[in-house]
């Protein structure tokens, strides 16, 4: 450098002043060293809250397998694509560490598990750091080292001045695990119950590192410590405060949480160049920095937000990936499925899909097929299947960058055939549907046969009626009873008495005439059958030996017994078979009451007498009037199906008073 001085400059401190060659070198000298700031600044992006970042302070960088930077920072973690940021949860997220489609959170108060489009939270202390050690995932938290396990976090038990540290990293090398902690640097042989617990350093440990088989452990304002065989190899001077170390390419860059960051060669350790506030529009306060997979260099400061470094341009074929697939809009747990299989029902089905791409997140298209031929190239990233039919399916994905394309992915998946379409149920519902019309016809003919066969017993019931009623004529007037009037109309005549007699020859006639006149009919007014009653009485009282009295009541709730039809010739053979049967010849006080009344809709008839009781007079009884009862009684029971009969003895203090015989039969009237 002196040599090439003396060479540029020398002609001008020989011919001009030396006031004027010394501007000049000023000049020179300031072009030389703006030029690199400059040419760093043009490598530097800053992303902040106006970019969507939900804080400034940034506290972690990762990536996932599809591409997005996970971002720890104050407010919350957010995922980033190269143009937009996705933020969640509004509280301190201090780390993040992704696993086999895992996300694992560090927060102030624990730990969150993303999987599967589910998460879940474990509580704990504040997280700072998470690893996996031996198949474990490990804690580095704000008092001591803990383990995830199923449903819920430990604490390790190591030792004391562990156990109650705050630890800043953790890390396993060859045979010996290595604990980072303010009270030190630690190796321990196992986290369970260790056997073998040494203190390496004493100084605050802030951060560890695997280069060219050495564990290369940073202090807080110590430098970096070069670890071999658990013990201090070498002592690296460099920054203060320094809060990580990460090896990138072939360079450790070692960050400051005061004084920006420090590169050096990875190999011989010596300093390459530094990246702070005097060279590069950057922060000081730099908590850690992250390399991508397309070699850019991601720098989370303190202060003012995410820096993205790049580097020189590396081409890198675009991969894509399948985000994520719902079924009728809901998300399906896994996507490492060989084929889909899905419901008749289940055939709306969502892709989304996503190249990342943070150098240029813009220019990335994609297309797609489903069984057909590929559609034309867009930015969409999501695509609706809706309403599709059954069979197989087969949904494959592909993007670009300018001329650079991706991998084909496929995803299958298969919509059954529904049940009403398979074949074994078409032939089924083919044996049904004619089983179902042999039922019909089946069923046809015995409701055919059954209206025969009630028209058979309508008509057989019809024409035991009309014979029970030929019956019921034929007994209705005692040919004893006949005998009696006749003879006494003799004696009336025989002694003269023409006015006794022209009355009972008219009451005769009446009975006779109504009688005849009322078998004719179906229906007669109640009015015509006690009118009928009153003479058949009166002439038994006349003409028998037996002396009695009758009452007929009614209670017709103000229904005229004109108006009210009953069929002919129900009562009689009961009141007749009072008369004959019911009373002792010697019987002074025999009675014989009949009432009408209606209750609820029904029309009740009641013969009540005061004799011995049908059970005594069953002794006495003729042929006749036995099957005059019987009759009447079946007669009366055929009617309608809400038909009543009952005949029982009347008793006090056991002792029969006589007998009383009901029955009822729906009520009609002719109005």
């Amino acid at each position: 450098m002196k040599i090439f001085f003396k060479i540029l400059f020398l002609p001008y401190f020989s011919k001009r002043s030396m006031k004027r060659n010394l501007i000049f070198l000023i000049f020179f000298l300031i072009f030389f060293l703006i030029k690199p700031i400059h040419s760093q600044e043009n490598q530097l992006q800053n992303f902040s809250i106006s970019d969507g970042l939900p804080s400034t302070v940034i506290n972690n960088i990762v990536q996932d397998e599809i591409g997005y930077l996970w971002i720890a920072t104050d407010n919350g973690y957010s995922k980033f694509d190269g143009v937009n940021f996705t933020n969640y949860k509004q509280e301190k997220a201090t780390c993040i560490f992704i696993e086999k489609g895992k996300i694992y959170i560090g927060l102030k108060t624990g730990l969150l598990l993303l999987q599967n489009n589910k998460s879940t939270f474990y509580e704990s202390k504040e997280i700072l750091k998470i690893k996996s050690i031996r198949n474990k995932i490990v804690l580095a938290t704000v008092q001591g080292v803990c383990e995830l396990k199923k449903d819920y976090i430990q604490p390790l038990k190591i030792n004391t001045q562990i156990d109650f540290s705050i630890i800043n990293d953790i890390i396993s090398f060859k045979n010996s695990i290595y604990i980072a902690s303010i009270k030190g640097l630690w190796s321990i042989d196992k986290l369970y119950k260790p056997l073998k617990v040494d203190r390496i350093l004493e100084e605050n440990s802030t951060s560890l590192l695997i280069s060219k088989n050495q564990l290369i452990a940073s202090t807080y304002n110590k430098g970096l410590k070069i670890i071999g065989d658990n013990s201090l190899l070498k002592s690296i001077s460099t920054l203060e405060n320094i809060s990580s170390i990460k090896k990138i390419n072939d360079e450790i860059w070692v960050t400051s949480q005061k004084k920006g960051i420090d590169i050096l060669d990875a190999n011989t350790y010596l300093f390459n160049r530094k990246i702070n506030k005097y060279n590069a529009a950057i922060s000081d306060k730099i908590i850690t920095v992250f390399k991508d997979n397309q070699n850019s260099v991601w720098i989370a400061s303190l202060n003012k937000g995410l820096y993205k470094y790049s580097t020189a341009i590396a081409i890198v074929k675009p991969t894509i990936f399948i985000e994520s697939i719902a079924v009728n809009y809901k998300l399906i747990d896994s996507l490492n499925i060989a084929k889909l299989a899905l419901k008749p029902n289940e055939n709306n089905i969502s892709f989304s899909f996503k190249t990342i791409n943070l150098k240029s997140p813009k220019n990335i298209e994609y297309r797609y097929q489903l069984n057909n031929e590929f559609t034309p190239w867009s930015h969409q990233n999501k695509v609706d299947f809706a309403n599709l039919k059954a069979g197989d399916y087969t949904f494959t994905i592909q993007s670009k960058e300018g001329s650079l394309l991706s991998q084909k992915v496929s995803f299958s998946f298969f919509i059954e055939t529904p049940i009403y379409q398979k074949a074994w149920f078409l032939i089924l519902c083919g044996v049904l549907l004619c089983l179902l019309l042999a039922a019909i016809i089946e069923i046809y003919i015995r409701k055919t046969n059954k209206k025969n066969q009630q028209k058979i017993t309508a008509l057989e019931t019809e024409n035991h009626v009309l014979t029970l009623e030929q019956k019921a004529l034929q007994l209705q007037m005692n040919p004893h009873f006949i005998f009696n009037v006749l003879n006494g109309i003799k004696a009336l005549g025989n002694s003269g008495n023409s006015k006794e007699l022209n009355k009972t020859i008219s009451q005769f006639s009446i009975l006779l005439r109504s009688i005849l006149n009322n078998s004719r009919l179906e229906e007669i007014s109640l009015q015509d059958e006690i009118d009928t009653l009153k003479n058949y009485l009166d002439l038994e009282q006349k003409m028998n030996s037996k002396s009695f009295n009758y009452s007929i009541e009614t209670a017709l709730n103000n229904i005229d017994s004109e108006e009210i039809l009953i069929p002919p010739m129900l009562l009689q053979p009961f009141v007749e078979n009072c008369i004959k049967h019911a009373f002792l010849p010697n019987k002074t006080d025999a009675t014989i009451k009949l009432l009408f009344e209606i209750k609820n809709k029904f029309l009740y008839f009641t013969i009540e007498d005061n004799g011995i009781g049908f059970h005594q007079s069953k002794k006495v009884k003729s042929n006749h009037q036995s099957v005059a009862l019987e009759v009447t009684k079946e007669r009366i029971l055929h009617l309608t199906k809400y038909n009543s009969f009952s005949m029982e003895e009347i008793k006090e203090k056991n002792e029969i008073k006589g007998t009383k015989v009901m029955f009822k039969i729906p009520l009609k009237t002719d109005y």
